[in-house]
């Protein structure tokens, strides 16, 4: 064993020291020379080029500065990919020993593209800027490289070179075991509207998991002390009911599953504005047009309340865009009637931007009543100039009915971070990450070092679970952010996965898969096509890219199913991703190409299996620009399309237009139609459809990722919320 090997070693067991006391790993990068790592020394000469030999290299121009020790192991040269291993120089098969089990990152100093495999018979391709999470067990690493690809440009092909091998060791992972038993089940009330549409009045309401396929339903009218049943045979093939008595218009309804009048359930009435169904929450404040809503039951009473930031404005922390807070942010609550409940002010220490300011509103106790959580500070902390850049941040819990704090928590540190922008970047998720409890997680960073830090909240305080730090994972795990946070179960062990963007962490706070393509403006989790098995996820990016603009990756793996096969510059927005074709199985996804944020001409529209519908004039004429927002609005398992009406793909209306800004679309009200979340100056309206329905499905709100995603929505850029299932 060499020098430089002996004290690599000694400084993984220095390290394993650290890791026991908790000290920041970030730093503790182990290096050896990659030669001293080859088992098979036969497969390499000293400076001797041949075609079927790697070359030990010393004599390079320069080679001191190019290379580690002035050596390097060089490849015969490659013009096109071999179909075998053994083709051109044998496979290099390296082994590293004496290291203490557990996961590392291994990168290599490389030029130009190589093979690599783990087992020596499966091979990817290996990048110089690559890097692979490995598990290591007693008898130490051991891998292969090869001399298999070619470089993509034909005017960069010639040899491949193999120089350093890195290795840093990485902290455990902490499994969660929280305070819930079994996973608490959201209390849901039947959600019943009703709503004049021509005729007469219609009925509508929710179908629940709990209601089991054979339930049929029964509606009353209200007379005085007395109630009349209005249908004749029970209802069961869908929730809704049309009554069209002379009675209608000015009837009352309730609404009961057959043979239980205990859990009756009286009718809202939707007043028709602008000539559709419509629940009005009036603001405290007549002028307050709403930036976020967040969806949630803050009394425990089964209907879904409202918590809104305001005003609508937002200040983006790029200093091409950057500029001082002209007032604060007012987070308030709202009871799903109308009734104001409180209104806190987030004050100076939180600019008034979207990424310093998430807010999300969760049942983190199962008490059964919504808590706010909300990245808070203290005081005036501004700069001269207007920015925060310091001052103390936390994650704080308040009361969902009083808006008093509870508990809080310091905010994952700025000092990461080596500028404003990159620090400015704040998130908030929730995830069942025991698969039973609900935890909350603070976010950092997006476009660089990336942070996390979960908790669960138990009597009555915040109480630490694990901590991310995206820096010793090396660098295809630096920037993977995006402007959405995601949690389902994509690797079907019973417990939340953290969906970051390109960057997807286990459970235990660790990571479990990374595409290494950077910043994606959109990232959707769902069956995207049902022909495979499993959940996908559909990726818009922003980050640059010679292939994969628009792709879909395999949700347990990360592995990339397809991809768009020309380069990029910034796919922007959220894109589309939903099923509005009929005849395509799955769903479909759209995005567009931009270049200064301005649009390119360039745009795509695939299958869900990764064939292209349309390109160029004829995608552009569909006028979807970098977004187009999507609806269950008829009666049809695909969905529709969104702007400030409601319409099909070829713009068939199925809406009259409404005014002001769409906030987001959930199933709240009625059956497993979605609603219509808009503000307009002192007002909140929520709009629901008024078309009859053809068959019924369970509230979309009790599918876990629809329930979360649709709860992440108080934050980040707003994204279509999901299913984890297809409807057929």
């Amino acid at each position: 064993m060499n020098t430089f090997f002996r004290q690599a070693v000694l400084s993984v067991v220095a390290l394993s020291t650290l890791l026991a006391t908790c000290v920041s790993p970030a730093l503790a990068e182990l290096r050896w020379e990659a030669e001293d790592c080859v088992v098979n020394r036969d497969a390499y000469r000293e400076n001797s080029q041949a075609d079927n030999l790697w070359n030990l290299w010393s004599t390079d121009k320069d080679a001191e500065k190019k290379w580690s020790g002035g050596v390097t192991l060089q490849s015969p040269v490659v013009m096109a990919d071999r179909e075998q291993p053994q083709d051109g120089a044998p496979p290099l098969h390296l082994h590293i020993g004496d290291l203490p089990p557990g996961r590392y990152v291994l990168s290599m100093k490389t030029g130009r593209v190589l093979g690599f495999s783990l087992d020596g018979k499966s091979w990817r391709r290996w990048q110089a800027d690559d890097s692979l999470q490995v598990d290591v067990g007693t008898s130490g690493l051991q891998w292969w490289i090869d001399d298999r690809y070619a470089m993509a440009e034909k005017e960069q092909r010639g040899a491949g070179y193999l120089d350093t091998i890195s290795l840093v060791a990485l902290p455990q992972g902490r499994k969660v075991n929280g305070w819930a038993k079994t996973r608490p089940v959201e209390k849901m009330d039947r959600g019943v509207v009703s709503m004049p549409v021509e005729g007469g009045t219609r009925l509508s309401w929710r179908l629940l998991a709990s209601d089991g396929n054979d339930a049929t339903f029964d509606v009353f009218r209200v007379q005085g002390d007395n109630l009349h049943k209005l249908n004749r045979e029970p209802i069961r093939n869908t929730t809704d009911y049309v009554d069209t008595t002379h009675e209608a218009a000015t009837s009352q309804y309730l609404v009961t599953k057959s043979g239980d009048k205990l859990s009756a359930s009286r009718a809202e009435v939707l007043p028709l504005v602008g000539g559709l169904p419509c629940r009005t929450i009036r603001l405290r404040d007549k002028k307050a047009t709403v930036q976020k809503v967040g969806i949630a039951d803050l009394n425990g009473d089964g209907a879904y309340d409202f918590v809104l930031k305001t005003p609508n404005a937002n200040i983006d922390p790029w200093h091409k865009y950057w500029n001082p807070s002209p007032e604060t942010y007012k987070v308030s609550a709202y009871l799903a009637d109308g009734t104001f409940l409180w209104e806190n002010d987030l004050g100076w220490a939180i600019e008034r931007g979207i990424w310093y300011s998430p807010i999300i509103t969760y049942d983190l106790d199962g008490d059964g009543r919504a808590e706010v959580m909300a990245k808070t500070g203290n005081g005036d902390p501004r700069d001269t100039d207007g920015r925060v850049t310091s001052g103390p941040e936390w994650l704080t819990v308040w009361d969902g009915m009083t808006g008093k704090e509870l508990a809080k928590a310091p905010w994952p540190s700025r000092d990461a971070f080596p500028d404003y922008n990159r620090a400015s970047r704040n998130q908030l998720a929730v995830a069942y990450l025991d698969g039973k409890t609900p935890c909350i997680i603070a976010l950092r960073g997006t476009y660089g070092v990336m942070l996390a830090e979960a908790y669960q909240f138990h009597g009555g305080r915040l109480e630490a679970l694990w901590k991310y730090d995206s820096r010793p994972y090396g660098r295809r795990y630096q920037g993977q952010g995006a402007h959405f946070t995601l949690a389902h179960d994509v690797d079907g062990d019973g417990r939340d996965e953290v969906i970051l963007g390109s960057a997807v962490l286990d459970d235990d706070g660790t990571p479990l898969w990374t595409t290494g393509k950077g910043h994606p403006d959109a990232a959707y989790l769902a069956d995207i096509d049902p022909q495979r098995p499993g959940l996908e996820i559909a990726y818009v990016m922003e980050t640059r890219q010679q292939t994969g603009g628009l792709c879909v990756a395999d949700a347990s793996t990360g592995t990339l199913l397809w991809e768009l096969q020309e380069p990029t510059q910034h796919v922007h927005s959220k894109g589309l991703c939903a099923d509005i074709f009929p005849e395509h199985p799955g769903m479909e996804l759209y995005g567009h190409d931009a270049e200064d944020h301005k649009l390119t001409g360039r745009c795509w529209l695939f299958t869900a299996a990764g064939k292209l519908l349309e390109v160029g004039n004829r995608c552009n004429s569909r006028g979807w620009g970098f977004r187009r927002s999507t609806v269950y609005w008829d009666a049809d398992p695909q969905k529709e399309l969104l702007t400030q009406y409601v319409h099909k793909p070829d713009l068939d209306r199925l809406s009259p237009n409404w005014p002001g800004r769409t906030l987001l679309c959930a199933d709240l009200l009625g059956d497993w139609r979605e609603e219509i979340v808009v503000t307009e100056p002192g007002v909140l309206r929520i709009y629901s459809t008024p078309l009859p329905a053809k068959d019924r499905r369970v509230c979309l709100m009790q599918d876990r990722l629809y329930r979360l995603g649709t709860a992440m929505n108080a934050m980040g850029y707003d994204q279509d919320a999901t299913l984890s299932y297809r409807f057929e």
